[in-house]
């Protein structure tokens, strides 16, 4: 039986980009702690308290701000095929609008979901929150460290507090981008690993993530600090996804990264020619090439934090969503 920690939380928060996958649990597991929580995304979700709006125009939904103790901001265009204006736009001014807005209201604390992805894909091994962010010149990785400044410099203004969080991967039952996508592309014969699957995946199970939010959330430890969090362990891609894999029969191709490369810059120029979304890009194969991990040293001993979802066990609770979805 997994113990979950169960601190004081605060008892009114909100959420932008509230009907994601990284929102809703989080909300889930703040009601069943007490809280009250209401959120924005772009389509309104009435039963659970999301109104329709854009973090770009926070003024059409700034009323839903009164008496909230604190904004959690996860609201982002997450994609390695956005282009740099767009993702800016998003991830950058969008993320400084709400921060005034909340600030504005009278809310006491902000709390950002950044990425490990502001380290760029080229890091050391165990890399902690003392070590500098880089810009690479990916869209996604470049607007989360420009996020990121913008949170920091409402804190030293004394605006209002902050606490910056670095989530790993995070997966789990539902999560598109590292359980359903790849599902689906392993149905198809389509995953196809750089550097012959040697990449390292770093997880963080979705019920771990959550606890490291409610921990970081009940903390005035917390407040002006950045945390990364995940599992604490990076493993092969081609373990991550073959376990996957295992799960439909199918199985997981490598290449050596210059041929995966030149595979999805080709294969994503032609997808996007024809109008198709395409995550094929050099950033991707970044991402899939990562030669560490990281730290979450700093959670642990700021914030106690301790996954207690297992790479197994998360696994389990993957394919009996998956099987009970249709996915395999």
């Amino acid at each position: 039986m997994h113990i979950r920690p169960t601190p004081q939380v605060p008892a009114k928060v909100f959420i932008t980009g509230a009907n994601g996958f990284i929102a809703k649990n989080l909300a889930d597991r703040l009601r069943e702690l007490g809280a009250q929580v209401s959120g924005v995304d772009l389509v309104a979700a009435p039963a659970d308290g999301v109104v329709a709006g854009s973090i770009l125009d926070p003024d059409a939904w700034a009323d839903q701000l009164s008496g909230v103790d604190v904004v959690i901001h996860t609201a982002a265009l997450v994609s390695n095929d956005a282009p740099l204006d767009k993702a800016w736009e998003v991830n950058v001014l969008g993320t400084q609008r709400v921060l005034r807005a909340a600030a504005a209201a009278g809310v006491k604390r902000f709390v950002h979901l950044s990425s490990i992805a502001a380290y760029g894909f080229d890091f050391p091994d165990g890399v902690d929150e003392r070590d500098p962010v880089r810009v690479s010149g990916y869209s996604y990785v470049d607007t989360k460290v420009n996020s990121e400044a913008v949170v920091l410099a409402a804190h030293a203004a004394g605006e209002i507090d902050v606490t910056i969080i670095r989530p790993g991967d995070v997966w789990g039952p539902a999560s598109k981008p590292w359980t359903i996508i790849p599902l689906e592309m392993i149905k198809k014969g389509q995953l196809i690993l750089p550097a012959g699957g040697r990449g390292i995946f770093s997880p963080v199970y979705i019920d771990n993530f959550v606890d490291g939010m409610v921990l970081a959330l009940a903390a005035d430890t917390a407040i002006g600090q950045i945390f990364i969090l995940t599992d604490g362990y990076g493993m092969s891609c081609a373990q991550y996804f073959g376990r996957l894999a295992a799960m439909t029969g199918g199985q997981v191709r490598t290449l050596p990264t210059p041929l995966a490369l030149a595979l999805a810059t080709l294969g994503g120029a032609v997808q996007r020619r024809l109008g198709r979304h395409s995550e094929l890009t050099a950033a991707t194969i970044g991402m899939l090439h990562r030669k560490g991990t990281y730290s979450i040293d700093k959670a642990r001993n700021v914030l106690g934090f301790e996954p207690v979802v297992s790479f197994d066990d998360g696994m389990a609770r993957v394919e009996q969503w998956a099987r009970a979805e249709g996915l395999i």
